[in-house]
């Protein structure tokens, strides 16, 4: 799905999915929705696009509308390679909804960027447990995202593929 296609309706839609495993029953932090406060636009190119929430800041990741951060952070974002929204869950604040480019192609597609896996090794060894335990969490909770989002019909790297096998078998 190209990114035009990835609509405000739908990205609306795969947030409000994100949200219910993420945070459940427990309230969407306020920082979390103020990144959800986006500007005028019907696809996600047009939200993604404008200043960032913080251009330049450390740890930003670049431009974007509130919350959006593009890599490369400087490209418009049809031409970037990944979109990321941080919205975090109950237990770790850094998880992302991403959408990456499928590598030589215009299709996009829903992600869950965990990151979590850099800062294990600056982890003391008496609390690695610990994190790994977060990180176990994470990787289920990533799972059951991208699960109900194949399962809602969005652009998902398993709707890609079977929409690509199904082109080849047709």
């Amino acid at each position: 799905m190209n990114l035009d296609e990835i609509t405000r309706e739908r990205l609306a839609e795969a947030v409000r999915l994100y949200l219910e495993e993420a945070y459940g029953e427990s309230p969407v932090p306020p920082e979390v929705r103020k990144r959800l406060e986006w500007r005028e636009g019907e696809s996600l190119a047009d939200l993604a696009a404008g200043p960032g929430p913080n251009p330049g800041a450390p740890g930003q990741g670049g431009a974007g509308a509130p919350g959006f951060e593009r890599m490369p952070a400087d490209a418009p974002p049809r031409e970037c390679r990944h979109l990321r929204l941080r919205l975090g869950n109950r237990r770790y604040p850094h998880m992302k909804l991403a959408v990456d480019r499928i590598p030589e192609t215009d299709d996009w597609v829903l992600a869950v960027d965990c990151h979590d896996r850099h800062i294990l090794e600056s982890v003391p060894a008496d609390q690695r447990t610990t994190f790994e335990t977060l990180f176990q969490e994470n990787a289920a909770l990533k799972t059951r995202i991208e699960r109900r989002w194949t399962e809602a019909g969005l652009p998902t790297f398993e709707n890609y593929v079977r929409r690509r096998l199904g082109r080849r078998s047709g």
